[in-house]
């Protein structure tokens, strides 16, 4: 197991009611696998449509998230 520092930006932030907390996941969760378990806890996410970043780089589900990881949830932005 390990414990990793989740930050929560804009409406992600709102939904959760903080901007940051600590998750305790298995030792090679993945992008997919982490996203899951939000999904369980903050069900109106939507965080199909999220970005999320791991030591600032956006990444896809099947990333092996490492120990001491930063990981950041983005909301989907728009543009215009």
């Amino acid at each position: 197991m390990m414990k990793l520092k989740v930050q929560y930006f804009g409406m992600l932030a709102d939904i959760a009611g903080i901007s940051a907390e600590d998750w305790v996941v298995e030792d090679a969760v993945t992008v997919g696998g982490l996203r899951a378990e939000i999904q369980k806890k903050y069900a109106e996410m939507k965080i199909s449509k999220v970005k999320v970043a791991v030591n600032k780089q956006i990444s896809e589900d099947h990333l092996v998230i490492l120990p001491d990881s930063a990981v950041a949830l983005l909301p989907p932005f728009a543009g215009g």
